[in-house]
């Protein structure tokens, strides 16, 4: 029989996955799941998602939200295996992450809880990548400033908050394994 943890770190946990849903549906995978005719022309359904994410790309001119297989230039074309992970592992996680802490509000059992390190290790490791491309922009196009704007602002909470959510679901998982271990350290010396 499967133990719940429940904990006040659950809420953060639920904040945290309903914040994404409509971010991955509607900005980092607009493009991609949903036809041109949905968010291109003005008054189509999911137009103001689309205005929404050409006024960021307006504003910081970010190559990453704006990669595609056609302007990929080979040194990013890692961004593509992101989407992939995004659309096929963290969506899916993210949706079961809705629908265990807030559809059934049971907790997590020890399978969620390494379910949810690994989301949150690959979530907090591909922003570090983006971090780190940012290094490598062209100056001549990106200032210092605006640099380190995305890099502390836009793109480090999607690296810190992952990261903490990390260490939660690892302590989570480590408690599990001390009792494990005490409790057969005890059947044993019985």
């Amino acid at each position: 029989m499967a133990t719940y943890t429940n904990t006040w770190r659950n809420k953060a946990w639920m904040g945290w996955f309903l914040m994404q849903v409509p971010l991955i549906f509607f900005m980092d995978l607009l493009e991609f799941i949903w036809p041109a005719w949905a968010y291109e022309p003005v008054g189509a359904p999911l137009h103001a998602a689309y205005s929404v994410k050409q006024w960021y790309i307006q504003k910081y001119s970010d190559p990453i939200v704006q990669w595609s297989p056609e302007t990929a230039t080979g040194h990013d074309s890692w961004m593509g295996l992101f989407l992939y992970l995004e659309a096929f592992f963290l969506l899916p996680t993210v949706l079961y992450g809705v629908y265990r802490l807030v559809v059934q509000r049971r907790g997590t059992s020890a399978t969620d809880e390494l379910l949810f390190l690994v989301y949150a290790l690959e979530v907090a490791f591909t922003t570090l990548i983006c971090i780190y491309d940012t290094f490598y922009w062209d100056n001549a196009v990106y200032s210092a400033e605006l640099k380190r704007e995305m890099q502390l602002q836009l793109y480090g909470p999607w690296f810190l908050i992952p990261s903490i959510g990390a260490i939660d679901m690892a302590s989570r998982i480590l408690a599990r394994v001390k009792a494990a271990d005490a409790a057969l350290g005890a059947k044993k010396s019985e």
